[in-house]
């Protein structure tokens, strides 16, 4: 592992994964620790809003995006497997986590092989399968998986590998939270949400990036549920 920069209290860092991959890293606050994990094509940058809350918060380049490194091939389970080794590498046994689009099915494929790394688990839009993105957001994936071709591009297209009957499997808390006009179908989101045991909160008027067009009142919920006892 080496340090970057530092400001405050914000740091930056990169981590050698298993496969001599590199996986970039934020990190800022105190407190319980708390990983965020971006949406597809994005990186730990989207997570800004959420930077302040009261934890100590580690937001994560997904493999292939941001500052980590490239690798031909990509998939869920293997970017799990780079969570865990970031986990390691920082010597943090138990955590919460926040994923985001492909990141809530980064955090769910996590939850399913690591089930004792988790603490808490939120998850703001994610989907288990294709089918469960409205028809013509499955269709700009499609398109755009054609122009663009990369292994990022693939997973918009691809079901995650985790199943309900994994969900069903899930001891620690959890928190789907969407907005109303979401991407992925409010039905499978509640399905997600029934079949993890967990809390279900739909924001009104909120779309896809609820966490940053109405951050005060999704940084509220997040905090509720993460300070609960």
């Amino acid at each position: 592992m080496t340090m970057q920069g530092k400001t405050d209290t914000l740091m930056s860092g990169d981590i050698k994964v298993k496969d001599g991959g590199v996986i970039h890293y934020r990190r800022t606050g105190k407190g319980t620790p708390l990983i965020l994990l971006h949406g597809n094509s994005q990186s730990s940058a989207y997570f800004e809003p959420q930077m302040n809350l009261p934890f100590d918060t580690i937001a994560i380049d997904s493999r292939n995006q941001g500052k980590s490194s490239r690798s031909k091939s990509l998939n869920f389970k293997l970017m799990a497997q780079d969570l865990l080794d970031v986990l390691d590498a920082l010597h943090l046994k138990k955590v919460d986590i926040l994923g985001f689009s492909d990141g809530a099915n980064i955090a769910m494929m996590f939850a399913k092989n690591y089930p004792e790394r988790v603490n808490k688990l939120i998850l703001n839009s994610g989907n288990l399968k294709f089918l469960d993105i409205h028809f013509i957001f499955r269709v700009l994936s499609k398109i755009e998986h054609f122009f663009v071709r990369s292994p990022v591009s693939a997973l918009l297209v691809k079901d995650i590998g985790v199943k309900l009957a994994d969900l069903k499997k899930f001891m620690m808390p959890v928190l789907v939270i969407v907005g109303q006009y979401d991407l992925i179908r409010l039905s499978s989101s509640k399905k997600i949400a029934q079949a993890s045991h967990g809390q279900f909160i739909e924001i009104p008027r909120g779309f896809h990036t609820v966490s940053q067009s109405k951050a005060t009142i999704f940084n509220r919920y997040v905090t509720r549920f993460l300070q609960d006892k």
